[in-house]
């Protein structure tokens, strides 16, 4: 049967119309409350983020406070007792710890002090070029002392040193003033030979070789800018073993030129190795010994200083000519300060300018006063960045390099505010991301499940009216369409009863035999009539839910051969033959009236929709249990049923499309399976192979019956028992 096609009426229009506008009025309020509410709460947190600031910028400006104090605390020190000693004074006796170095700068910006290294350390021999004729035995000689030195044979290397110093005394003997000149080699030969002999426990032979060498080296200072040889740093290693082997003031007297810059080593680490050697060897009890230590912080000093003096001269000096404006103009009169990071340390340097009396007697134009800037930041930055409050501090330097780095993650619609104090940039970060990234997300789904909520809500209310009206037009349909065919279906029996009833009446049968012919006909449009009538009050009680069943334990295989029996006749006089498969003893619960008229739907359909021009085709009933079931089958040669259709037919009014003309309002079907389901069965259709359909129709198994129950209901009542035609209870 064509589906109806629905349409809307105005009413339904307007009634669409007033589902779905407030709807849409309330999604679009909702959606802007949101937005309201994260709005407010972006501000507010942008609030709090700048009050955090605020307290941030003031923290650190209260520790950048205590800068000038020490500042002109250096302007009383520095001309009594040097940048180096000034250094020490106000780190220890201060107590201002973040104090790192002292510099001094001319009016150019270079250093005054203190002075950069100017040697470069080397290996012995390292750096010769390929010896060529006797000079490659002694190249190989000094390599086998070596060797032997280094493997412990220290009397084998000792002699074999001797033998080369001899050597080199008699290929480089006196000039004519008495002095000789050796070369880097023999001093070289004459360390390690000195080094032999003092590990063997011959002191004086030791020390005769350390002061030849001391003696060779005294006075080499290579003029600024140039390259030290290793021959000074072969006298300041002779000069260092000759301390060792002297007294405690000997030692301290060494300690005390390195500590001041009298002696120069290729590096500062090897004069500090020296030094710590040299307090090493001073006993505890020595009284010499709180001097040494002294002495040996100066050295650390100085040599840090230096170290720093290396990176002002390469990363600092070019920015800080741009603010102090060197030449012809005027200098500025306030201090000037340079923040930076070196090798990952962050630090301050505050320029002053000297007074006239550091002007005077240190030959300097400015005084740069180094800090560290975590030391110095110390007090306040465990609150600040320790994320433990609501926001967590971000510090970066004039170049965008991070004293403190920002968190890994932050929300996306949140910009930190900042602020500068002293060329840092400050900047205030949510400290626990995570969880304003997990509110906005959270915010985000809330209006999102909204607006997913009313759209489901409005789509289902659509289709929901669209369904109702469109049903409201099918029942209007299938009204017309039920009136019309059992107008249809009555108005053929009632006329043929009414034709052959008058042709009775009448008397124009012509004997007998057709007048018995006419009241068969008459009789069979009767039972039409009754079987139609019967199916609509059914099929109303069943859209009703008035249609009871009176289930009872029944003998199928008996209930089936009755039909086959009664209903084979008719099955015949439309061309159809019936042939049955019936399995004895299957027992099932249920109605047993109601089973009957469910058979002859099934196989009235079968004889109804035959093919067209099958004058004889055979209609199969097939009876078997099957797991826990009484399965019933009505299988045909017919027209069949398309695959799509083979659930809708059973619903009601509903007929095949390929039905045609064939007679019938759509209803046993319908009941067939209410029929089928209000007894715990199913009722389903598919393609028979080779053409036509199978009905199959399942019902629960009932429960054997005990002997003692059969024996009794047979003593009761014989009658029932020897009837084969009577159901069992």
């Amino acid at each position: 049967m064509p589906q109806p096609r629905s349409r809307f009426s105005r009413r339904h229009l307007l009634a669409l119309c007033t589902f779905l506008v407030p709807l849409g009025v309330l999604a679009v309020l909702g959606r802007s409350e949101l937005q309201r509410q994260g709005s407010m709460a972006r501000s507010a947190l942008e609030r709090e983020a700048r009050a955090f600031l605020a307290s941030a910028v003031q923290a650190i400006e209260q520790q950048f406070d205590r800068l000038p104090a020490i500042i002109d605390r250096s302007r009383e020190l520095l001309t009594d007792h040097g940048p180096l000693r000034t250094t020490m004074l106000l780190r220890e006796r201060d107590g201002f710890a973040p104090l790192l170095d002292m510099i001094l700068l001319d009016e150019q910006s270079e250093l005054v002090w203190p002075s950069l290294s100017t040697q470069i350390l080397s290996l012995p021999f390292g750096r010769d070029a390929r010896p060529r004729g006797d000079e490659t035995a002694i190249t190989g000689a000094l390599q086998s002392a070596d060797l032997l030195l280094t493997t412990g044979r220290t009397e084998a290397g000792a002699r074999l040193l001797q033998h080369l110093v001899e050597r080199f005394e008699e290929v480089n003997p006196p000039g004519r003033n008495g002095r000789r000149d050796p070369e880097e080699r023999e001093l070289a030969a004459r360390f390690q030979l000195g080094a032999a002999r003092r590990a063997l426990g011959e002191h004086e032979a030791a020390r005769l070789q350390f002061e030849t060498i001391r003696a060779a080296t005294s006075g080499m200072r290579a003029p600024r800018g140039g390259i030290y040889a290793d021959s000074a740093t072969l006298g300041l290693l002779a000069e260092a073993s000759l301390a060792e082997m002297g007294t405690a003031e000997d030692r301290t007297r060494l300690l005390r030129a390195i500590a001041e810059g009298n002696r120069q080593g290729p590096a500062d680490g090897l004069l500090t190795a020296i030094a710590v050697r040299l307090v090493d060897r001073i006993g505890t009890g020595d009284p010499q010994r709180d001097e040494a230590i002294t002495l040996l912080r100066e050295e650390r000093q100085r040599a840090q200083t230096r170290s720093f003096a290396g990176d002002y001269d390469g990363f600092l000096k070019s920015d800080l000519r741009f603010r102090i404006r060197p030449g012809n103009r005027p200098r500025p009169v306030t201090d000037t300060q340079l923040v930076s990071t070196l090798a990952g340390k962050p630090t301050i340097l505050w320029v002053r300018t000297a007074t006239e009396m550091e002007v005077q007697q240190l030959q300097c134009t400015w005084v740069g006063l180094r800090f560290d800037l975590d030391q110095l930041l110390q007090p306040a930055l465990p609150q600040l960045v320790s994320g433990t409050g609501t926001f967590v501090l971000s510090i970066l330097d004039p170049k965008d390099v991070p004293m403190v780095p920002p968190p890994a993650t932050s929300p996306e619609d949140f910009v930190p505010p900042l602020a500068e104090v002293h060329g840092l940039t400050l900047r205030a970060h949510p400290a626990n991301t995570e969880k304003l990234v997990a509110e906005a997300q959270a915010a985000e789904q809330n209006r999102a499940f909204l607006l997913l909520a009313l759209f489901l809500t409005a789509v289902g209310g659509a289709l929901w009216l669209w369904r109702s009206v469109s049903r409201e037009a099918e029942l209007a349909s299938l009204k017309v369409d039920l009136v019309s065919r059992v107008s249809h279906e009555l108005k053929t029996p009632l006329a043929l009863i009414r034709m052959y009833g008058e042709t009775l009446g009448l008397g124009r049968a012509r004997d007998p035999q057709q007048a018995a012919q006419f009241g068969d006909i008459i009789a069979r449009e009767s039972e039409r009539l009754t079987t139609l009538i019967q199916r609509i009050l059914d099929f109303s009680r069943q859209q009703a839910g008035t249609l009871q069943y009176s289930a009872d334990r029944t003998d199928l295989t008996h209930l089936l051969r009755s039909v086959c029996e009664a209903y084979a006749p008719h099955l015949e006089a439309r061309g159809a033959i019936l042939i049955d498969s019936l399995r004895p003893e299957v027992f099932a619960n249920c109605d047993a009236n109601a089973c009957e008229s469910a058979i002859v739907n099934l196989l009235e359909n079968a004889a109804k929709y035959g093919i067209e021009g099958d004058d004889e085709h055979e209609i199969e009933l097939d009876l078997r249990p099957e797991g826990g079931n009484a399965v019933i089958e009505v299988r045909d040669r017919g027209r069949g049923i398309p695959d799509a259709e083979c659930d809708r037919v059973f619903d009601g009014f509903y007929r095949a499309s390929n039905a045609g003309e064939v007679r019938g309002a759509g209803l046993g079907l319908s009941l067939v399976r209410h029929f089928a389901r209000a007894h715990g069965g199913e009722v389903s259709v598919m393609a028979r192979e080779g053409g036509g359909s199978v009905f199959r129709l399942t019902l629960p198994l009932a429960a054997p019956q005990t002997e003692t129950s059969s024996s009794r209901d047979t003593d009761t009542n014989p009658a029932i028992a020897n009837d084969p035609s009577t159901t069992r209870s």
